[in-house]
């Protein structure tokens, strides 16, 4: 009887350990997600001011033209 619950006790220990080590990676992973902003931008005269735009930390991700109207997509860290 004294075993049995020997073995019940450490059993709720090593579920209760267990559970903490998920709660903290989950909270670190949480924490180490990158997080983005995006920006898109449609002109008819083309690329014009990309150079500040690169300054401020945007990085040019995809492009589309659609006739004579082109639109930049832009991404940076927040």
């Amino acid at each position: 009887m004294l075993r049995g619950m020997r073995n019940r006790i450490m059993l709720a220990a090593m579920l209760l350990v267990s559970l903490l080590c998920v709660v903290g990676f989950a909270r670190q992973a949480q924490k180490a997600r990158t997080r983005w902003e995006y920006q898109a931008t449609c002109s008819h005269n083309g690329a014009s001011g990309l150079n500040i735009l690169g300054d401020e930390g945007w990085e040019l991700t995809a492009a589309t033209q659609d006739g004579t109207v082109t639109c930049l997509y832009f991404k940076r860290q927040k």
